[in-house]
Order: structure tokens, then C-alpha cells, then sequence
């Protein structure tokens, strides 16, 4: 099995090495992740201007593996990798797409801004089964041991379904002593968003973001409740975002 490696922290990140370590003896592993630090970019793409790729030696050293270093967002890097640098040809496409590990939960309303979804979702478009992982800020639990925790995982979640899954997994601050992993759903997660002013040298205006997390109105089975818990949380996605309820009786009829 052939598994594309994103993210959006940053090809040079731990969560990265993470992974390519547990993953890469067993499974034909590659890399395409952003340059840069590249949070909360969604699913952005770079139009209109050039993307550059550059090998990523230290990976390609350590592990043995195909690594790129991509100047883009966390969409562009697997995008760029399947349709440039593979041409667009489905027959070379990885099986697997997992973006991750993420340096952060991503939970709740985090779904929406989520630089390491995104990486996933464009895997997930471009039908090949794709995984967002993430792990809680400050956590007691390392990156290798979320990495080692989902290789042992991950014929299991493969083999839930016929049809391309699309997954967000998050991984708590610490285990709990009986911990499992737990189907969640997506949870409300605001933020206090402090749009901090201040000064640059030349005397120009800017805000800093410094947001605190607000976790409220959330139920027993929520990825946040459940993850805050100390347990595993696995959501499934989807592409669409209509909202299929509202138009169950109404699709194709005259307003």
C-alpha cells in the first residue's frame, strides 16, 4: 500500500517524522507537505502565482523515502503531488492520504479553518481514502507513540468500508487508563477571538490573534467531550455541505 504524508505544520515537522517512522517499513510511503507553517489555512489553493516544489533531503536520508517540500497551502501540497507531480493519473494515485500529525487538536468548529482537514478533504475528492490526524497542544503523549497507536489501527479502519473513507482522529492531551477509540460527533468549539493591536517598527497598525478556547453545550458523545475525556475521537466527513435536511422535501421545486 502506497501512503501519501501531508499536513500543515510544516514538511520539517515532528508529527511528519512521526509517522514516516511507524509507517514506512511496512508501507510505500511519500511526502508532500507545505514549506512553511501553514495553520488554519483550510482548504485554500495558490492561484495566479507560482508554487515551487523542492525535495525534502532529511526525510528522503533518515527514511529512504520520496519527500517534497511544497511553497503552498496544506490543499495545494496534495493536490500539486497528484495532478502535477504525478500527472494526474489515477493509476499512480497513493491508496491512502493521511495529513497529519497535527500539532494541536482539531475538534468542534475547528473543522472549518483546519489546514490539516483540508489536506485530508483534498485527498478525499480526489477519491483516494484519507485521514486527518491530530494531537492535543501540550500533551503528555508523543507524537511516536499517536503514530505507533494508529499503524496498529489502520488495517482495521480501512477495512470498515467498500467506499473511500474520510476521517478526522484526534488523540487527547493524556490516555485515559481505559482509553478507546470512540465514534464522535463534531462538536461546538468557539474561540474568544482577542484581535490584539500593535505597532511595527515603521509605525503601521497590526492585530495578533490570541484566542482562548471555549468548549461549551457539547454532548457525551462529542469529539470534544469524548477527547477531553481522554479517549480517541474518529468523526467521519463528508464533501458536501448543503444542508440535505432543510432540502429533503423541497429539492427541485419552484420557490
Amino acid at each position: 500500500m502506497k501512503i501519501l504524508i501531508s499536513n500543515d505544520d510544516g514538511v520539517q515537522s515532528p508529527g511528519i517524522e512521526a509517522l514516516v517512522k511507524a509507517l514506512h517499513k511496512d508501507y510505500e510511503v511519500v511526502v508532500a507537505a507545505p514549506a512553511t507553517q501553514q495553520s488554519a489555512k483550510a482548504h485554500a489553493i495558490t492561484v495566479g502565482q507560482p508554487i515551487y516544489v523542492d525535495k525534502y533531503q532529511p526525510l528522503a536520508d533518515a527514511y529512504g523515502v520520496e519527500a517534497y517540500s511544497v511553497f503552498g497551502t496544506p490543499a495545494d501540497s496534495v493536490k500539486l503531488y497528484l495532478e502535477g507531480l504525478l500527472g494526474h493519473k489515477p493509476e499512480k494515485y497513493p491508496d491512502l492520504v493521511i495529513s497529519g500529525i497535527n500539532n494541536g487538536s482539531n475538534l468542534g468548529t475547528d473543522l472549518i479553518y483546519s489546514g490539516t482537514v483540508g489536506a485530508a478533504r483534498e485527498g478525499y475528492i480526489h477519491k483516494i481514502s484519507s485521514l486527518a490526524v491530530s494531537l492535543d497542544y501540550n500533551a503528555s503523549i508523543t507524537f511516536d507513540m499517536v503514530a505507533q497507536e494508529l499503524a496498529k489501527k489502520l488495517p482495521e479502519l480501512l477495512a470498515l468500508s467498500k467506499d473511500k473513507i474520510f476521517f478526522n482522529i484526534n488523540f487527547p492531551k493524556a490516555f485515559h487508563e481505559d482509553f478507546k477509540w470512540h465514534w464522535a460527533r463534531q462538536g461546538v468549539r468557539d474561540y474568544e477571538n482577542a484581535y490584539i493591536p500593535r505597532t511595527s517598527e515603521d509605525g503601521r497598525m497590526y492585530f495578533m490573534v490570541e484566542g482562548d478556547i471555549i468548549d461549551e453545550g457539547n454532548t457525551p458523545d462529542a469529539d470534544i467531550t469524548l477527547c477531553n475525556s481522554g479517549h480517541i475521537t474518529i468523526t467521519p466527513m463528508r464533501l458536501s455541505v448543503a444542508d440535505c435536511l432543510f432540502l429533503r422535501d423541497l429539492a427541485g421545486k419552484v420557490l
